[in-house]
């Protein structure tokens, strides 16, 4: 299954829409806690109550299973949807960035390069095997030639994935701050 493929399935923008839900629900958790006192007499009164509600629980739970099965169905379908929309408004938000772009755009002339790099390569090795055979001095005139070439290409290809490096960790920080809101 190619990346495409996964990252245009519904389950993958359900995955998205929940992690965003989740990181905007957790980032408002720190100030909460903040504001949360707990005194020993409120855990006493607390569990004197649990208590009293567990002789009753197994009867009660029984019941509202019963009545809940019904409603979960149909809003589990609802929930579904929602984070279906959810994810691919995050997923969007991200594709559409500069630095998911720039990442985009600096890979494929990564591999561009990385290719040219190679046919370089081989192009050189096969001139100086014929070169080889036409005329021994020239060979060595022809490897540096081509060797030269080679190196070209290859630091090319490499400031390429550098850069792309780069637009990668940018994608990934921009992406990152997106999530959630």
């Amino acid at each position: 299954m190619s990346l495409t493929t996964i990252t245009r399935s519904k389950p993958f923008y359900v995955a998205a829409g929940v992690t965003d839900a989740a990181v905007a629900k957790l980032r408002g958790v720190p100030a909460k806690l903040s504001t949360v006192k707990v005194e020993r007499r409120d855990i006493e009164k607390a569990v004197a109550t649990v208590q009293i509600e567990v002789v009753s629980l197994p009867a009660r739970a029984q019941a509202t299973a019963v009545g809940i099965a019904g409603e979960v169905t149909g809003r589990v379908d609802d929930v579904y949807g929602d984070m279906l929309v959810r994810g691919r408004k995050v997923v969007g938000r991200i594709r559409r960035q500069k630095s998911t772009q720039d990442l985009k755009k600096e890979a494929t002339t990564t591999v561009r390069r990385t290719k040219a790099t190679a046919t370089t390569a081989k192009k050189s090795a096969s001139a100086t095997g014929t070169t080889a055979k036409r005329a021994t001095k020239r060979t060595s005139t022809t490897a540096k030639k081509n060797a030269a070439t080679t190196r070209s290409t290859a630091k090319g290809a490499t400031t390429s994935a550098r850069k792309t490096t780069k637009s990668a960790a940018k994608a990934t920080q921009a992406g990152a701050s997106k999530v959630g809101q």
